[in-house]
C-alpha cells in the first residue's frame, strides 16, 4: 500500500472464533537479545496509584507472576515500561509504602516528573530523548493507558507478518521498504486517540522533526499523531507531486514511502473498527478487536484476558529454578531422627551441598545466587527516604555480576502474632529452593565495593574454610559473621545454601515461638540459639571474630570492605543515605578512609 494512504481497518460483521492458544503450536526458537534494541517498546501510561492494575498487566501481558526469578535483563524482542505521570502518592502513607515496594521489586516504573501530562507528544519525546540517552532503540512503540486492554500478542504477530487486520476483509500491508514509517490508531481528535496507539520509529522521528509544522496546522488539536494524520492528509498530495517531479517513478515511490507515513485508521466513517470501547461484557469482544478501552474494573480486565486467550509475550528469559525435577519432598524429621542422618543418609536422594559447583570459579555454569533484601517499609516510615535507593544499590551490583536481585515485602506484610521482621524467614523459605545460594542483606546494608562478585566471595570463603575446600562443599550450608564485641551472630547479612539442612533449619527457626515477640533480636535470636545446637553448628561457617568479610559496621570500615551495615539504635535512614553517597563516591574512584 502506498505511503500516505489512509487505510481504514474494519470491525468485520463476520466475527471469527477466538482461538485457544493450546490449539496450535507456537513454539519458537529462543534467541537472546543482548543489545539495547527492541522490536517492540510497550509503554503503559499510569498514575502512581494504579498498583493492582499494573500487577495484572505484568501477569497477563508478559507472564510475570512474581519476582522470585526476576527479569535481570530484558533479553527478548520486547521491552516494557510503566510510564508514571501525574501527582505522586503522598509520603508517609500506606499506599506510598506499597508503591516504593513495587519500585524495588519490579524496577519497571518510569517516573517522568511532576507537571508532565500523558499526551502523545510527551511519550514520543521521552522515547526519543530519555530512552535514546540510555542507548535504547526500538522499531515499534506500542502505547496504551492503564485502563485499556490490548491483544498484545496479536498486534505483535500482525506487525511481524507485515499485514495489519490480516483476519478481516480489508487487510493492510505494511510497506516493506519502510516498515517503521507507520501510525496506527484513532484520529478523531478526542480522548480516544490516546487510549492506545502504535507508531513506528521512523514515524516518531518524522513527527518530532515536523512537530512545529504539524502543531501549527491545528493549534487546537491536542494529539500530535492526530494532527500529523490531518497534516499529511492536507499536504500529502503536494508532497507526492513534488517528489514525482524530481525523481524517476520507482525512486519517487520509495521516497514517498519514506517521507509520508502509512496511517492505519481505526475510527473510520463506517464505524467499523478494531479499537473498541468496553461494553461491560466479554461477549461483545471479538477475535479481531485489537484494543478495548475504558476498562475500570480489575476483575473485568482479568476476565477479558481469559476470554481472548491472551498469550503472554515474554520480555525476558529468566534464570531457571535450581529446584530439581523429582527432588523428594523435604518432610519434617521424625522425632527420633537426627538432622545429620537425614542429610547424609542417601547421597542419591539429595544432592550434596555443592553437587554442581565443586569448582566455583566456573561461574558460567556455577551456582545461581539471589541477592535478597526486604522491600517492606514499616509504618513508622523511617526507611521511606532511603529504601528504594538502597535497593538500587543492590540491584546495580546484581546486574553487574550476573546475580538475581529479589526484594520482598509480601512476607513481611503477612505476619500475624509475631514481629514483622519474621517476614525475612518467610521470604527466604520462598526464594531459597529456586537458587543454589541466597545472600541476604537487610535494607540498611549498603554495598560499598561493587567490584567483587558473590561468586568471588564464595570462592574466597571456600579457600578460607579451616577444614578445606572439599569439607566446605560437603558441610557448609550457612555462612555468617560475628564481631568480637557482639553476644551473637548478626542476621543482617549472611549466605545460605539451598540444601535439605537449610530447609530443616528454617523450619526449626519458624517453630521457635518464644522468640516471636522477644526483642530486640527476634528472628536473629531464634537463629542464634538453634545454631548453637551441635547438629546444626557443624554446618555453619561462622566468621569470628570478623568485621570485614561481608558485614562491616561503619566504625570498623576500611577501604575495600564489601558491605557496610548501618544498624543504629535509632532510625538508620539518614546513615544509609550517607552510606549510599559514600558508595557512589567510591565507585567513581575516590578512596574513603573512614565512615565515621
Amino acid at each position: 500500500m502506498k505511503g500516505g494512504d489512509n487505510a481504514v481497518s474494519p470491525h468485520s460483521n463476520q466475527h471469527s472464533t477466538l482461538p485457544h492458544p493450546l490449539s496450535e503450536e507456537n513454539q519458537e526458537d529462543i534467541i537472546l537479545n543482548d543489545s539495547n534494541h527492541y522490536t517492540y517498546l510497550v509503554v503503559i501510561a499510569s498514575q502512581a496509584t494504579e498498583l493492582a492494575r499494573r500487577q495484572l498487566i505484568r501477569e497477563k501481558y508478559f507472564g510475570l507472576l512474581d519476582n522470585l526469578l526476576p527479569c535481570m535483563q530484558y533479553n527478548t524482542d520486547m521491552l516494557y515500561k510503566f510510564w508514571i505521570y501525574g501527582d505522586m502518592i503522598p509520603a508517609k502513607t500506606d499506599e506510598r509504602r506499597r508503591y516504593e515496594a513495587e519500585k524495588m521489586e519490579w524496577d519497571d516504573l518510569e517516573e517522568v516528573g511532576k507537571g508532565i501530562k500523558y499526551e502523545q507528544t510527551s511519550i514520543l519525546k521521552w522515547a526519543e530523548t530519555t530512552l535514546a540517552d540510555r542507548g535504547i532503540t526500538y522499531d515499534y512503540l506500542i502505547v496504551q493507558d492503564i485502563n485499556t486492554f490490548i491483544q498484545l500478542s496479536n498486534i505483535k504477530r500482525e506487525l511481524d507478518n507485515g499485514v495489519i487486520s490480516e483476519s478481516t476483509n480489508s487487510p493492510v500491508a505494511i510497506n516493506t521498504d519502510t516498515p517503521t514509517n507507520l501510525v496506527w490508531g484513532n484520529f478523531a481528535g478526542t480522548e480516544s486517540d490516546k487510549h492506545a496507539f502504535i507508531v513506528g520509529s521512523a514515524a516518531v522521528k518524522l513527527a518530532m522533526e515536523k512537530q512545529y509544522d504539524i502543531t501549527q496546522f491545528d493549534v487546537n488539536g491536542p494529539h500530535l499523531l492526530t494532527n500529523m494524520y490531518h497534516y499529511f492528509e492536507s499536504v500529502g498530495a503536494d508532497v507526492e507531486s513534488a517528489v514525482d517531479a524530481t525523481l524517476e517513478p520507482e525512486a519517487a515511490a520509495e521516497e514517498q514511502e519514506r517521507v509520508i507515513p502509512l496511517f492505519i485508521r481505526e475510527d473510520g466513517s463506517e464505524g467499523t473498527h478494531r479499537f473498541i470501547r468496553w461494553e461491560n461484557n466479554v461477549e461483545s469482544v471479538h477475535a479481531e478487536d485489537s484494543v478495548v478501552t475504558q476498562i475500570y474494573q480489575d476483575a473485568e480486565f482479568a476476565d477479558l484476558a481469559r476470554w481472548t486467550y491472551l498469550k503472554p509475550s515474554p520480555v525476558c528469559y529468566p534464570r531457571k529454578s535450581a529446584f530439581k525435577d523429582g527432588q523428594p519432598p523435604l518432610d519434617p524429621l521424625d522425632d527420633d531422627q537426627e538432622s545429620s542422618d537425614a542429610i547424609t543418609s542417601d547421597e542419591n536422594d539429595f544432592p550434596n551441598a555443592n553437587n554442581a559447583t565443586s569448582s566455583m570459579t566456573a561461574h558460567a555454569n556455577g551456582p545461581s545466587i539471589a541477592l535478597m533484601t526486604s522491600s517492606f517499609i514499616y509504618p513508622d516510615n523511617c526507611m521511606e527516604p532511603s529504601a528504594t535507593l538502597s535497593a538500587i544499590n543492590k540491584r546495580k551490583f546484581a546486574i553487574r555480576h550476573g546475580h538475581s536481585f529479589v526484594a520482598r515485602s509480601a512476607e513481611f506484610a503477612q505476619q500475624r502474632g509475631r514481629k514483622t521482621v519474621w517476614g525475612k524467614i518467610d521470604a527466604i523459605e520462598k526464594v531459597l529452593p529456586k537458587y543454589d545460594w541466597i545472600f541476604w542483606m537487610d535494607m540498611d546494608a549498603v554495598i560499598m565495593n561493587q567490584e567483587r562478585s558473590l561468586f568471588d566471595l564464595l570462592d574466597d570463603l571456600r579457600d578460607r574454610y579451616p577444614d578445606g575446600k572439599e569439607a566446605f562443599d560437603e558441610n557448609v550450608n550457612m555462612i555468617a559473621s560475628r564481631p568480637r564485641s557482639d553476644p551473637m551472630f548478626n542476621a543482617g547479612v549472611f549466605f545460605m545454601r539451598n540444601s535439605p539442612w537449610s530447609m530443616e533449619f528454617l523450619r526449626e527457626v519458624q517453630a521457635f515461638e518464644s522468640w516471636y515477640n522477644k526483642g530486640s533480636a527476634y528472628e536473629q535470636g531464634a537463629m542464634a540459639d538453634i545454631i548453637e545446637d551441635p547438629k546444626y553448628k557443624e554446618h555453619v561457617f561462622m566468621l569470628y571474630p570478623d568485621v570485614h568479610t561481608f558485614n562491616t559496621f561503619p566504625k570498623y570500615y576500611k577501604p575495600g570492605d564489601f558491605v557496610v551495615h548501618y544498624a543504629p539504635d535509632k532510625c538508620p535512614s539518614p546513615f544509609v543515605l550517607k552510606g549510599l553517597e559514600a558508595a557512589e563516591r567510591i565507585e567513581n574512584g575516590e578512596v574513603i578512609e573512614s565512615l565515621v
